[in-house]
């Protein structure tokens, strides 16, 4: 699934929501340079030659190590100027494949999308990495002299191109992983303690319960604008509305069940000091 915020969207002061053919084309106008969540590219991915390193699989790499990013084809990297690419030449699959034969882990979330202008004479093709729970990850490649000797690197964006992590970064992206991987499993297991305390101590007799949590893997990215004060309320009712309406009864116990918006919670203390 494509993210709802990139780079692009900041740049533009454009809403969380899908990229547009309009926002790739105003991004090359204002000349928005490349940084370590965007490269511009003027040609399609290319195969590897004499057994050489697939470039494709080290940017996606890189961008994944990092904290995920755009690749935008059609676009020259230094002028930003809109050149476009053959939408028939390009091949999804073929580019999957790559990555999936030259990257470890396995990069499951990533999103390959054509944008067309409206007379259809310019297309880019966008590759969507986010930043990736599982990294750091290897790309595996072979020399043309000894193409059965296989070699790892591990490369991230440094700015705005592409570097080669030393032992004790790979070091520390193994440990961070680890703490991640920690992190979740334990507020998982706060999750599911909660849901059962509050759904078990509501039943006067013995039931059988069919429960099931979830925590979002994939944290906000960095850019992404602040909640405000005065968009909390609308978030906190959304979320109300929708869990009453699973539950199809605003008494039964469910999720987000006893969430009160905060002017609610205003409501309630302006009145216990009325009283």
């Amino acid at each position: 699934m494509a993210r709802s915020w990139t780079r692009l969207h900041e740049h533009l002061g454009t809403p969380p929501g899908p990229l547009t053919f309009d926002m790739v084309k105003h991004a090359t106008d204002t000349n928005l340079a490349e940084s370590d969540d965007l490269d511009w590219k003027e040609q399609l991915p290319q195969p590897p030659r004499e057994g050489r390193w697939n470039e494709l699989a080290k940017d996606v790499a890189a961008m994944a190590n990092t904290r995920g990013g755009l690749l935008i084809y059609g676009v020259t990297d230094k002028t930003t100027v809109p050149v476009g690419i053959d939408p028939d030449q390009v091949n999804e699959q073929q580019y999957a494949q790559w990555i999936r034969n030259h990257v470890q882990p396995y990069l499951p979330d990533l999103t390959f999308t054509t944008l067309t202008s409206p007379d259809g004479k310019l297309t880019f093709l966008v590759i969507d990495i986010p930043a990736s729970p599982m990294a750091p990850h290897h790309v595996y490649g072979t020399a043309a002299k000894d193409k059965d000797q296989q070699a790892a690197v591990v490369p991230y964006r440094d700015h705005d191109h592409t570097a080669w992590m030393a032992e004790h970064q790979i070091e520390r992206a193994y440990r961070e992983r680890f703490t991640r991987t920690q992190h979740a499993q334990d507020e998982t297991d706060r999750l599911l303690a909660h849901a059962l305390d509050n759904s078990l101590a509501e039943q006067a007799e013995p039931s059988a319960w069919f429960v099931a949590v979830a925590r979002p893997e994939r944290p906000l990215p960095r850019t992404a604008p602040s909640l405000t004060r005065d968009k909390a309320p609308d978030v906190c009712a959304t979320a109300r509305a929708r869990s009453q309406h699973l539950t199809r009864d605003s008494l039964t116990v469910g999720p987000l069940t006893g969430l009160r918006t905060p002017n609610e919670m205003i409501f309630e203390v302006v009145g216990s000091l009325r009283d």
